[in-house]
């Protein structure tokens, strides 16, 4: 490989390169991740004249062109055939789409399937001059002569296109478009390097960011096997079909185990030496090219089958309610060689696993590696119709694990919490009758649907955030309960709910997890004492509902 050249491109020229579509994203490249405060970001920095990376181009000729990522969805334009030369992005492909995008102001959808309008990233003529170094670009609605598109700033005819014709106006505006349009991108190009050398520079390059995954670096070492095109053609039905998944991480990762299969107490094998073994058994053997292609293809089946499994055997309505993506990887590990059904008894040691895993967040932390390497094992075993159990002696603190538990964590522990509460077919306060938890609207991703039994405006008064955001304080309520109860108390709210009809009320409560004895903590005129009370009832009606769930023991000294 010649060593690489340096240059300093003004952001005229690149937009000149772009409209000429001279640029592609090789396999080895992730889809555009970033949002929307990433891009107005980036856009603020270099209005302010701040260093935002290098472009890092690898130029090869047109005899490469079938190393070209082909993607409906793609944020930057379409390589140009016609183009005698070919600039694969190996380093720089979210600046360059953004870049790009402040020109065009299209809507586009993100890895995750956000979609980000970046016709609403705009110039802040007036920024608020009491804040320090406030954001010159934000992502917002255009408003007059206040908030003013980027893509309008940087249009040919922009001065037409503007509100506001003053001096004054116009003066700020060419600023920002000059700013813009001048700034400086150094750009490194590399030529006359082959696949395997491009794959090691995008692993060195990225890894000193920290900004590549495992999967992006297995990827990388691949060789002309596209297996991001495969992960992500998995990745997309599973989208379809069920819910959203964010990575193509653990669909690499349940390959990974089948493919390797580690020994039992080691760590998991990492994904580039698995992708470096393959690649180099295809360099050396046509038939390894099928031979992989055989076990991804019963791999996926047993993948889908995987998540098919958590959706509809548990209250995994959707991916917010999946304690960890994981998951779908080890147990795609027993239906890989286990293709149907699991029987009663494997049935009950995959319940004790789900729980169990989520709730002790098993999948995070130090044990992180073992644990799944231990479940991959305990899985293989399982689906050969052995005796084999699940077990979990890593028993859990009710008060230090469970109580100071956030609800809007986003934690495997949190995720798992709201199962629970879905397994208990919660109802809705007025009436009575079974939530519809199935429906988009249920999802606990929404804020409307998470309610503070003990409002926080009332407890903010005695505790800190940590306390009163406790999942002990948290139950599942749609929108037009949540805005009925507002933020009255529970003794209030409650009472009322228990004069409407004692046993419809009882019923409704206990779908909720919510103690209502005569003498629980809800009915205390304290505030502050009988929320302490209730959080202490309820953490052990939870610990227990945990347990009923997993038909395993999970909490020590309950």
């Amino acid at each position: 490989m010649k060593p690489p050249e340096f240059e300093t491109w003004p952001l005229d020229k690149l937009h000149s390169l772009l409209l000429q579509r001279c640029f592609a994203i090789p396999k080895l490249q992730r889809n555009f991740v970033w949002d929307s405060k990433r891009a107005a970001k980036l856009l603020d920095s270099m209005y302010r004249g701040m260093p935002i990376g290098s472009l890092f181009l690898w130029e090869m000729d047109r005899k490469s062109a079938n190393l070209i990522r082909q993607s409906e969805a793609e944020v930057l334009p379409p390589y140009n055939p016609d183009n005698s030369k070919i600039w694969f992005v190996i380093d720089g492909q979210q600046r360059l789409s953004v870049i790009h995008q402040a020109f065009k102001g299209e809507k586009r959808e993100n890895d995750a399937g956000r979609e980000i309008d970046f016709g609403r990233l705009c110039f802040v003529v007036h920024p608020d001059r009491d804040k320090d170094a406030p954001p010159r670009v934000v992502h917002r609605k255009p408003v007059g002569n206040e908030f003013i598109p980027i893509c309008e700033i940087l249009a040919a005819d922009w001065r037409s296109r503007m509100p506001n014709h003053s001096k004054g106006f116009l003066s700020l505006i060419k600023k920002c478009r000059d700013q813009l349009l001048n700034y400086p991108l150094p750009v490194v190009t590399v030529r006359s390097a082959n696949l395997k050398e491009i794959g090691e520079v995008f692993v060195r390059v990225n890894s000193q960011g920290m900004r590549i995954t495992s999967a992006d670096r297995a990827i990388a070492l691949m060789g002309k096997l596209d297996v991001r095109a495969m992960a992500q053609e998995l990745r997309q039905q599973v989208r379809q079909d069920v819910f959203a998944l964010g990575t193509i991480d653990p669909i690499l990762m349940g390959l990974n185990l089948i493919s390797e299969r580690p020994e039992p107490e080691s760590h998991a094998p990492k994904l580039d030496v698995m992708a470096q073994r393959w690649s180099k058994r295809i360099e050396e053997s046509p038939a390894a090219l099928a031979q992989f292609k055989k076990l991804w293809h019963t791999y996926r089946n047993a993948f889908l089958s995987a998540v098919d499994y958590l959706h509809h055997r548990f209250p995994v309505y959707n991916e917010s309610f999946l304690p960890s993506a994981n998951m779908l990887a080890t147990l795609a590990v027993f239906f890989y060689h286990h293709p149907g059904q699991p029987n009663q008894f494997q049935a009950a040691e995959i319940r004790k696993w789900f729980w169990a895993t989520g709730v002790a967040k098993r999948y995070s932390g130090g044990g992180y590696h073992r644990n799944i390497v231990s479940d991959s094992n305990f899985f293989e075993a399982l689906a050969a119709n052995k005796r084999k159990y699940f077990t979990f002696k890593d028993y859990l603190d009710p008060v230090l694990d469970l109580q100071s538990e956030e609800y809007n964590s986003g934690s495997a522990r949190s995720r798992a919490f709201f199962c629970l509460l879905a397994a208990q077919k919660p109802r809705y306060v007025k009436g009575g009758e079974i939530i519809a938890l199935d429906h988009a609207t249920a999802s606990h991703s929404n804020r409307k649907h998470r309610h503070h039994v003990f409002p926080q405006a009332q407890l903010r008064l005695y505790f800190s955030r940590r306390f009163f955001n406790s999942l002990c304080n948290i139950c599942f309520l749609v929108s037009r309960d949540n805005q009925e109860i507002g933020m009255r108390l529970p003794r209030m709210y409650l009472g009322d709910l228990r004069s409407s009809g004692r046993s419809v009320f009882a019923k409704v409560m206990k779908s909720h997890m919510i103690p209502v004895g005569e003498s629980s903590g809800v009915w205390q005129p304290s505030t502050k004492m009988g929320f302490k009370q209730f959080r202490s009832e309820r953490l052990s009606l939870i610990c227990k509902a945990f347990e009923k769930e997993a038909g395993i023991k999970l909490f020590r000294n309950n």
